[in-house]
């Protein structure tokens, strides 16, 4: 029988809630709202199998196979600019879904909640848009495992994105390598929990308006290398904000969010059971030579099978695609890949002090926005409508 004692041998994966044929474990938030197993011990039998799938004390087999990189970016210009940064996902999926394929990855549901949804037959542009983009907060995969599985028994092809963690626990649960299996890992800092992302969405319908339409994490307002919290409404302009003085950027990139286990995440490592790894590319013009930065952004790819490496091969001319060297990009722009965030000091009080203030209390308590931070923000918004704004960012590089 599963029983998590200690919250660091946890990351959420819901492989064991999926696995049991019983129902007898369920998914519930503790306190800081991030999602646990609950074993209900009337219905449990004692099978064994939520512990054997468990991706942190079974980590599915990795890669042998010598790994590839690319710096790359998508073509299709609409993409490009809506994506957080290169948009090598969207091609992607794009070729599986036009081949009866099926995808499953992080989007918003109806109230913005973040939840893996699957796409199939009569999809739109609008669902990709939805999956599109970054979400700093750990995804609801509800029975997304088991759904899966159906469709790859049923010989068709999946194409699955998500946070390493997320891969892993697919893999352990399905227990079996497929062939029609697609898997993209992200490589990220962390997830914030579902909680505190309630509270923030919350604060912005009270003080700007309850019509949220859309939410890009990471829009490129000002550029690639600025990305900025934009919330669209139906009656009001949108809202920009970033991580300078944007309330859930700020909790996030302070390290301060997280679920505990991501402070040690056991899956920062280089080769993993995905097929391809992708992270942000910060450094494209130092990684390949005469290639010019235009802040439209791009993607860092380590592709880690020979699966992935032919299904590259089949979609490359959706994109700009330099091959580089694996060890030079992760230096560059892959300290995540490796590494775990380190934890700000007052992460546990955080969290404790969550239901007693609101947003904008709670984050000038402990990771508090000064005045200089919104007289910067506020020079920032001025100099962009004056026209010169990327021209002050060329200078500020050299």
């Amino acid at each position: 029988m599963l029983d998590i004692t200690d919250k660091l041998r946890c990351c959420g994966c819901t492989s064991c809630a999926n696995v049991c044929a019983n129902g007898a474990i369920k998914m519930l938030p503790d306190e800081e709202g991030f999602l646990y197993p609950v074993v209900d011990k009337n219905l449990c039998n004692n099978c064994g199998l939520c512990n054997n799938v468990c991706p942190v004390e079974n980590k599915p087999l990795q890669s042998e196979e010598e790994k590839k990189s690319y710096v790359t970016r998508a073509k299709n210009e609409n993409v490009l600019m809506d994506s957080t940064s290169g948009g090598f996902v969207t091609p992607l999926i794009t070729y599986v879904l036009e081949r009866n394929g099926i995808i499953c990855a992080a989007a918003y549901d109806e109230n913005f909640k973040v939840k893996h949804i699957i796409i199939e037959k009569d999809w739109k542009a609008d669902d990709l848009a939805n999956i599109r983009g970054s979400k700093y907060v750990q995804s609801d995969l509800g029975n997304c495992y088991k759904k899966i599985r159906k469709y790859l028994e049923e010989e068709r092809t999946v194409c699955f994105v998500g946070t390493p963690c997320q891969v892993n626990g697919l893999k352990s649960f399905l227990r079996k390598s497929y062939t029609r299996l697609i898997t993209v890992d992200l490589v990220c800092h962390g997830t914030p929990s579902p909680k505190l992302w309630e509270k923030y969405l919350n604060y912005q319908r009270e003080k700007y308006s309850p019509q949220i339409k859309k939410i890009s994490f990471r829009n490129k307002t000002y550029g690639y290398h600025s990305g900025t919290m934009k919330i669209s409404f139906a009656n009001r302009k949108p809202y920009f904000g970033s991580a300078r003085v944007d309330l859930m950027l700020k909790c996030f990139f302070s390290e301060i969010a997280s679920r505990p286990i991501c402070y040690q995440c056991p899956f920062k490592t280089l080769d993993r059971c995905s097929d391809f790894t992708i992270y942000d590319c910060w450094h494209a013009s130092d990684l390949v030579d005469g290639l010019k930065d235009d802040d439209k952004g791009f993607t860092n790819v380590i592709v880690q099978s020979k699966k992935g490496e032919d299904i590259l091969d089949l979609i490359k001319d959706k994109y700009d695609i330099y091959s580089v060297e694996t060890k030079k990009a992760i230096k560059l722009d892959g300290i995540m890949v490796l590494n775990s965030a380190v934890p700000h000091p007052l992460r546990s009080q955080f969290y404790i002090a969550l239901d007693k203030y609101d947003m904008k209390e709670i984050v000038q308590k402990f990771v508090p926005i000064k005045i200089n931070d919104y007289i910067i923000e506020r020079l920032k918004v001025i100099i962009y409508h004056m026209g010169i704004y990327r021209a002050i960012v060329k200078i500020a590089k050299k």
